[in-house]
């Protein structure tokens, strides 16, 4: 995969994630309970994730449109902004299944104060650990401390570049 390639590839991945942050903000909005101040704090990490991750790209583009003399120091840091880009929206998807834990979707953290918090689960359909969507919506590959559905799962393979037949995107 060309670095050119790669761009292109988290510049969608970053599309997708804008798209995946305003859904879970209305989601989060309408039918998690989260309180005023909460939503807020939310809805500004939400933003800022995704104004980074445009910024990032946006330095990536100069990085790469850089003077051949300084196309190999080029080249590192724009993979570098690339893989922080990366992890910055994985961070965000966490985030969001976080949420979604902690509003009453059947986890809830215990711990009295100064101790460590543990989860306790109920009875409750498992979801992909980076979009939320449950196993009822989705087939979904569990693993012992998260999941991943189908389509972040293609959308993973399409980012680093994995091509897939089309058996396998069924």
């Amino acid at each position: 995969m060309t670095l050119d390639d790669e761009i292109t590839a988290v510049k969608d991945l970053v599309q997708f994630a804008r798209s995946a942050a305003a859904e879970h903000l209305e989601r989060a909005t309408k039918d998690l309970h989260l309180g005023r101040k909460a939503l807020s704090r939310y809805q500004d990490f939400l933003s800022v994730t995704i104004d980074n991750a445009d910024s990032a790209l946006k330095h990536c583009r100069e990085a790469v449109s850089s003077p051949a003399a300084l196309a190999q120091a080029s080249t590192t840091i724009a993979q570098g902004l690339l893989a922080v880009t990366r992890e910055s929206i994985r961070l965000m998807y966490t985030a969001m299944a976080v949420i979604e834990e902690l509003a009453g979707t059947g986890r809830h953290l215990n711990a009295r104060q100064g101790e460590v918090a543990h989860v306790t689960e109920t009875a409750v359909p498992r979801s992909c650990s980076f979009c939320g969507k449950t196993d009822t919506e989705s087939k979904l590959v569990a693993g012992p401390e998260a999941n991943i559905c189908a389509s972040c799962t293609r959308l993973a393979c399409e980012v680093l570049g994995i091509e897939l037949s089309a058996s396998e995107t069924e």
